[in-house]
């Protein structure tokens, strides 16, 4: 799983990472009955070692955020889980 997600960051984004540690994990399940989907999440803490900043064919731009500002984003609900867990 650490050699996929380095890959994507670095077809997403441009950058070389260096993975690290699972911060969280978890699930996001479909509440129809019966679901259309269930995904497994999980984050790794990461380290920028190299690239350049760019944004991937599937994005309009990539840009840094600061921390302080990245609950006016439009975030997934994990999004907000993961942040409340790293105490931000």
């Amino acid at each position: 799983m650490r050699e996929a997600a380095a890959r994507k960051v670095r077809e997403e984004t441009g950058l070389v990472v260096d993975i690290g540690e699972v911060v969280w994990a978890g699930d996001i399940l479909d509440v129809a009955d019966p679901p259309a989907y269930h995904y497994t999440v999980v984050d790794f803490a990461a380290s920028l070692v190299g690239g350049t900043l760019e944004a991937g064919d599937d994005a309009a731009e990539a840009r840094w955020v600061p921390i302080g500002e990245v609950r006016a984003l439009r975030l997934t609900p994990t999004m907000h889980d993961l942040l409340e867990l790293l105490g931000l």
